[in-house]
């Protein structure tokens, strides 16, 4: 519903009151902000609470016009400070020209100092006299003084050309590509009030990271988890994904994932982004939902001129499965208009054949031990992924003090897959069932997942003075599309067999009956299971608006206000069918007919290791399974999954920054958001086949967060930086609906929680930075994390209509504390030119207390997530046009911070292994304009293992085996 005041509304009064005097432009302004905050409120229960948000935002805006009346926005003239002149401008790299984020640019002898932005804009207020001279410095860049002419009461627009080089040794020594990346982030982190690592998208291009997820893991006390070779979640010192916050331009984006709100990684090329900024110590200004972290990634902006194009193509090498693998990117931009208009476009297209090779057991545990293996499969997957991204940036700039901004990326990533799968059930009877499962589809013969998400936010920054306003709007959604997800099963019962598990980490089953051992076969051992097929889609829809006030006191004192508003929707909407043919016997025969050996010859787990025989893809993709051939019925129990949540967050903050000293500066404030809920679920009830549809009560909380920052620099290039925070995880969706799963053939039950409570974390930051001037850090640093009402999956033991079943259900299940150290390096090594070293190294140590699991109360478990060590390390040569750089990364094992992974006992507790990988890149420029480059991915061939209670218990084991990719760049 549209908003309407008429002359007699409360709201309307209040403006009339609050605007007297004003001109129509200033009240025409602030009135519409305001009311912009004013429709995002649905009418609540709380009146409270929106009363005060809309009085505040009110009050805010206002405040806006009141004393600090803005000159026209069309007004060609940019006026400066009544008394002083305004600086504006630009600084940008000598060489391409392209922007330097994070440049310290101060008038000598005064106190006076700015920060460029990600666009390399600065901007001084009220500089005095009729000359000035500025400085520019830059980490890797030649410091640069400038004279300028002053004009009192006017701006003066100074763009800044920084030339790239160190000096050693009293000679200014060029910087080569490798090194433009760690200076443009080293300057951004080095400015910052808090604890934060950036990384560049210079330094992002000298890695192999074919995504975000990839390039994360170089930077310190971020490890990830793996899908499919690929980085897809990440954890932040130490805590798991849920922990953690991933954002676009600073606002929130949504997941695809249908029951939790970790962001997928992999959706975001890497290309795509112009820095990736990791924040370990929030500010008031920022979101609170971020206990590890919060992962900003920044996409590219307009600046000069600039054109450049990629093209590559490789190899994924396992054998049977991989395939090739093809890119293409591309990126123009420009201003136009005197400058005034910024334009940029980026596409990207990642098109990969590869696969995996996995095998997967579940154990008998008891509380001595295990007592033996009950379940193994054997897995051959067959995958296509496409990935394509697009993203687009437009700015215009009324003058120096009006800017309206545009944002917007969209990726977009099809999954077509094939799994081939095993299962040998029972093992711990006398005699097992062996299925022999196909999972395809109707695009490609294979199942689609088709994950989308975009994110387009529109923006503005204005100065009024002293006064400093921009606001913000976005739209982003998330979505997973599975169309015609088939699987077809045939089973083998009571087959006698021997199990192997001397060694427990390769276990092996042999069917004894050679009818069934090597696969379907039209013997009569093997009858039909199941033929079913599914439509799978989830929906995640956030809506944003901001708006930030900051206000400059005096030369040492700001202050920052403002506030947020998120409404978000998710929905999960699955079709579920089972599928009987008409004529049984016909469609065996049919069946038997379109078989297919999917045996390797080299099945990376082992040899031992045979595939066999299953229904081929292109046939169960073929079937009209809406003819005449079949009978369809719908499964009730597949659509108790299906849920809508709503969510809205209103926040407000506000902060200090005051320089104490020019060594000194402390940074102070608080934030407030209010979380409301609402759900919508159902409950299936196995005895009667039926489903139940059922409201959540709606419910809301309100969170007070306070934040302490001190930033001390002892010289120019030594920081000490100190924080004290609070920061919270919200559960995820489908955790908070009052749902009900029965699954009779698996003897489960999944069971929502609307009870739960937010995660709740009070965090200290120690870090001390010392930045070289060969563009290198020594870093080393302490943290501290004091964790309540962390969330597990309780599993337990329930009777259900006589028979026993596993209850999954979602608690809060106690506290918890989470301490480490991190350290890091960058350097040059000076005995040999052009060689340099990345490091580093991040210790954690958790421990859980009022733990609230039966039987686990006084067990010594580590935070679900937390894996104690985690290191990077990275050599990298530079020599003329050549390149090269070999990367290791390595984190420790822990739990799995998945549903289910803490069990009854301590040899039920599922871990994510040990990982160590491997990668080689490099490249050659051929010219100005032209570069050759290569990469080699996971040379270790690591795979990604789980295992059960202890290390030689495999629970699973997936392999990739290594990819290669070669291409040219141009940038012209």
């Amino acid at each position: 519903m549209l908003f309407h005041t008429s002359l007699t509304d409360p709201l309307h009064n209040r403006h009339r009151r609050l605007f007297a005097g004003k001109s129509k432009r200033d009240i025409l302004f602030a009135t519409w902000i305001s009311l912009s905050f004013h429709r995002g409120f649905p009418t609540l229960t709380e009146n409270t609470m929106r009363h005060l948000f809309s009085y505040l935002f009110i009050c805010l805006t206002t405040l806006a016009c009141h004393g600090f009346a803005a000159p026209g926005i069309a007004q060609a003239e940019t006026t400066g400070s009544s008394s002083g002149t305004t600086i504006t401008g630009r600084v940008v790299d000598e060489v391409d020209g392209l922007p330097l984020p994070g440049a310290n640019i101060s008038v000598k002898g005064t106190s006076k100092g700015s920060i460029t932005g990600q666009d390399g804009r600065y901007r001084l207020e009220n500089v005095s006299g009729a000359t000035a001279v500025i400085e520019a410095s830059y980490i890797g860049y030649v410091k640069s003084d400038i004279p300028i002419t002053l004009s009192p009461g006017k701006a003066v627009i100074k763009n800044i050309r920084l030339k790239p080089g160190v000096l050693i040794s009293e000679e200014i020594t060029v910087v080569g590509e490798l090194l433009k990346g760690q200076a443009k982030a080293l300057n951004q982190q080095k400015n910052d009030v808090n604890v934060t690592n950036v990384v560049a998208s210079d330094q992002i291009g000298k890695f192999p990271d074919s995504n975000i997820g990839d390039a994360l893991k170089r930077i310190p006390g971020i490890s990830v988890f793996n899908d499919q070779g690929e980085a897809r979640f990440g954890h932040v010192r130490g805590t798991e994904p849920r922990f953690n916050s991933v954002t676009v331009n600073g606002e929130r984006i949504p997941s695809a994932e249908a029951e939790n709100r970790t962001i997928q990684l992999d959706l975001v090329p890497s290309d795509m982004i112009q820095t990736i900024e990791v924040t370990k110590a929030l500010t008031p200004d920022m979101d609170a939902d971020a206990i590890g972290g919060s992962i900003n990634l920044v996409t590219k902006i307009p600046a000069e001129e600039r054109f450049s194009l990629s093209a590559g193509g490789g190899l994924n090498f396992l054998d049977g499965t991989g395939g090739e693998r093809y890119q293409f990117g591309g990126t123009y931009g420009n201003r136009f208009a005197d400058e005034k208009l910024g334009v940029l476009f980026s596409l990207s297209y990642d098109n990969n054949d590869f696969g995996s090779d996995n095998i997967e057991g579940e154990w008998d545990a008891g509380n001595d031990g295990i007592e033996g293996i009950k379940e193994f499969q054997v897995r051959k997957y067959d995958v296509q992924r496409i990935r394509r991204s697009f993203s687009g940036a437009l700015d215009y700039r009324f003058n120096e003090n009006h800017i309206l901004k545009f944002n917007g990326i969209y990726n977009w990533r099809d999954d077509f897959e094939n799994r081939y799968r095993i299962k040998y059930k029972d093992l711990d009877e006398d005699f097992a069932t062996v299925e022999r499962e196909t999972k395809g589809g109707t695009e490609n013969d294979a199942r689609l997942e088709d994950q989308r998400m975009m994110s387009f936010t529109l923006g503005g920054e204005h100065d009024f003075g002293k006064l400093d306003l921009d606001w913000q709007a976005s739209y982003s959604k998330a979505s997973e599309d599975r169309p015609n997800e088939r699987y077809i099963n045939f089973r083998a019962k009571n087959q006698p067999f021997t199990v192997d598990i001397s060694n427990p980490e390769k276990p092996f089953v042999t069917v004894l009956n050679p009818d069934v051992s090597g696969g379907i076969s039209d013997s009569e051992d093997w009858k039909l299971k199941e033929l079913t097929e599914e439509h799978q889609y989830t929906e995640d829809i956030d809506k944003n608006f901001g708006l930030n006030f900051n206000y400059a006191a005096t030369d040492a004192l700001a202050f920052k206000f403002g506030g947020k508003i998120r409404d978000k929707k998710k929905k999960r909407d699955n079709d579920f069918y089972e599928y009987e043919p008409v004529d049984e016997d016909a469609f065996r025969d049919e069946v038997f007919a379109n078989l297919k050996n999917e045996t390797k010859d080299h099945f990376l787990p082992g040899n031992k290791y045979k595939s066999g025989v299953f229904v081929s893809n292109k046939f169960l993709g073929g079937l009209d399974l809406d003819g005449d051939d079949f009978d369809k019925e719908l499964v009730k129990e597949g659509l108790a999954g299906n849920f809508d949540a709503k969510e809205q967050i209103k926040a407000v903050y506000a902060m200090a920054t005051w320089d104490i000293s020019d060594n000194t500066t402390l940074l102070g404030g608080a934030r407030l958001e209010h979380t409301r809920n609402e759900y919508d679920a159902f409950k299936y009830f196995a005895d009667e086949d039926s489903l139940a549809a059922v409201t959540g009560k709606p419910s809301d909380y309100t969170n007070v967060l306070p934040y302490v920052h001190l930033r001390y620099n002892v010289n120019d290039q030594t920081n000490i930086k100190l924080a004290y925070t609070h920061s919270l995880a919200r559960p995820n969706y489908f955790d908070l609906a009052p749902y009900q799963e029965i699954v009779a053939e698996d003897e489960e039950i999944k069971l929502g929680n609307p009870a739960l409570e937010p995660t709740l974390s009070k965090n200290v930051d120690l870090m001390i930075e010392h930045y070289l001037s060969d563009i290198g850090i020594l870093s080393a640093g302490v943290f501290y994390k004091s964790i309540s009402d962390f969330i597990v999956t309780k599993k337990e033991d329930v009777d259900y209509s006589g028979d026993t079943f596993e209850q999954f259900q979602p608690v809060n299940a106690g506290d918890g504390t989470l301490m480490g150290i991190e350290t890091a390096a960058q350097f040059q090594l000076p005995f040999i030119p052009g060689l340099g070293l990345y490091l580093n190294y991040t210790y954690t140590h958790s421990e859980i207390d009022n733990f609230d699991i039966k039987g686990r109360e006084g067990d010594d478990l580590p935070l679900p997530g937390n894996p104690e060590h985690t290191a990077n390390a990275s050599i990298a040569y530079e020599n003329g046009p050549f390149n090269i750089r070999l990367s290791g990364n390595y984190h420790s094992d822990f739990i799995d911070a998945e549903e289910g992974s803490i069990g009854e006992n301590k040899w039920e507790d599922r871990y994510y292994d040990s990982s160590f990988t491997l990668d080689l890149n490099g490249g050659y420029r051929m010219s100005d304009i032209v570069q050759l480059y290569f990469e080699v991915s996971n040379l270790t061939n690591q795979p990604l293992r789980f295992y059960q209670g202890e290390k030689q218990y495999l629970a699973q084991e997936e392999w990739y085996d290594r990819r290669f990719l070669v291409g040219v760049k141009a940038d012209f």
